[in-house]
């Protein structure tokens, strides 16, 4: 008994840190995970998973409520324990139902999650994909990305989804958005919801039966239902995307137009693995048009992936990918693009591809500069090339900062490699009026660097 909290359930009307680190879930007993036999137990229990069974990876459930330093200590003793059967990078990551990027990413930056499901992403992408919203949240979104980033230098990678088991699945939740759709206009914008899903960076997570077109009435018990054929009467008559309700059938013989969809674009990601692992640059966000270029600096290869969730045809022009003299391929979709003017039907999305090498490549004079940023408590470095034309200022990069205390060395803050670049420091880690020094190196897909002159910051002013 001593090794559970025995608080009483949590008040999530009323309820502080505490309580939501120590009251029971629901009635599911918490555990007093501060406690080092128990953080030790339950690290125990889960390497052995990996050593014996060779499990995939961990989804941590309902991950904000342990406490803080919890996932610091117990995450270590994972990975050693997945490297003891030779797996290097062992798949981490926490269910932490937050809706605001910059607060999901403290899970990241102070509580040594490696990786969270993306419940930020997935309120506006549903929103976009309905319809009832236009392209800036989302594209503000992977912007957002950039508070995730670390010292290590790994790029976010978050678990992206439309819909779950809790909330409800993804057609259920485009529904509520726009709850008029029906028949094929509502199958047109699920299969434009997964575009999203399977386009952007992430990487995409489907709940079983999503791919038969399950819709369900949403919530914890009415997003679950079974493949089999069910006696529940409100299961039997339930509608469907893309077919009729199931009655009597099994899911598992339904001819359903959403799965050769998802098979295409699974495909696709294999295809070009830029879809999946490329930076993310949102070259244009504006009324129902997202545009992002997926970049990536090893190989040479980018992607511009472009979507319209209006009912009518779209024209984007004017365009600058910052890769001139190049021809890109269509690899999805029926827009067009040649290279400065998109062309889309209504609620599409299409990718085109194209290998850059390093076509553009020059030393270029680069600035980094300091301030309070504007939406957080943090302290904001950003960084630019200036003083070049606007292809070559705009062209595929990454930018590494590092920050210098008085008497020490170089320590890396955080490598960004998509648009805006920037890193975030913590104020109060940081002595009042402590001046530190800062720098930005800028790499070029040619492997060109390029430094910028350090500049005297003060990040608790």
């Amino acid at each position: 008994p001593l090794n559970y909290h025995d608080r009483g359930n949590i008040d999530f009307g009323s309820c502080s840190d505490t309580c939501f680190e120590q009251g029971d879930f629901f009635g599911l007993d918490d555990l007093f995970t501060e406690k080092p036999n128990v953080m030790n137990g339950l690290a125990q229990i889960y390497s052995s998973w990996i050593t014996r069974f060779k499990v995939d990876g961990f989804r941590v459930d309902t991950a904000k409520h342990v406490n803080a330093a919890f996932f610091k200590l117990w995450v270590p003793k994972i990975r050693v324990a997945a490297a003891s059967i030779g797996v290097k990078d062992f798949p981490i990551f926490g269910e932490v139902t937050l809706n605001d990027a910059v607060d999901l990413s403290a899970f990241v930056r102070d509580r040594g999650l490696p990786q969270v499901l993306d419940f930020p992403f997935q309120q506006v992408a549903t929103a976009y994909a309905s319809g009832a919203t236009g392209a800036r949240g989302l594209g503000q979104r992977l912007n957002d990305d950039d508070y995730f980033r670390l010292p290590n230098g790994i790029d976010p990678s978050f678990t992206t989804f439309l819909g779950n088991h809790d909330m409800g699945r993804g057609a259920e939740q485009i529904l509520q958005q726009a709850p008029g759709l029906s028949g094929d206009a509502l199958l047109q914008h699920v299969l434009f919801g997964y575009d999203l899903l399977y386009l952007l960076r992430g990487a995409p997570t489907l709940l079983y039966g999503d791919e038969v077109g399950m819709i369900g009435s949403g919530g914890d018990k009415a997003a679950r239902q079974d493949m089999f054929p069910t006696q529940v009467t409100d299961w039997q008559t339930e509608k469907r995307v893309g077919s009729p309700p199931i009655g009597t059938g099994s899911s598992f013989d339904v001819n359903s137009p959403i799965a050769a969809p998802l098979q295409q674009l699974a495909k696709l990601r294999d295809d070009y693995p830029v879809l999946s692992t490329g930076a993310s640059y949102v070259r244009y966000a504006k009324d129902s048009v997202l545009v992002v270029q997926r970049t990536d600096l090893t190989t040479g290869v980018s992607a511009m992936v472009a979507f319209n969730n209006g009912n009518a045809p779209a024209h984007v022009g004017q365009l600058v990918t910052g890769i001139p003299f190049v021809t890109w391929a269509k690899a999805f979709g029926t827009g067009t693009f040649d290279g400065h003017v998109v062309d889309l039907a209504p609620v599409s999305a299409s990718v085109w591809v194209t290998h850059f090498g390093n076509s553009i490549d020059p030393r270029m004079q680069i600035v980094v500069r300091g301030q309070p940023d504007g939406l957080t408590s943090y302290y904001l470095l950003r960084s630019a090339p200036e003083g070049g034309s606007a292809t070559a200022n705009l062209q595929p990069m990454s930018v590494a900062f590092a920050i210098r205390r008085h008497g020490g060395s170089w320590q890396r803050v955080a490598i960004d490699d998509s648009r805006p670049y920037r890193a975030f420091l913590v104020p109060g880690r940081f002595k009042k009026h402590e001046k530190i020094e800062a720098i930005a190196a800028v790499r070029t897909a040619g492997g060109t660097v390029s430094v910028s002159q350090i500049a005297t910051i003060t990040p608790n002013g």
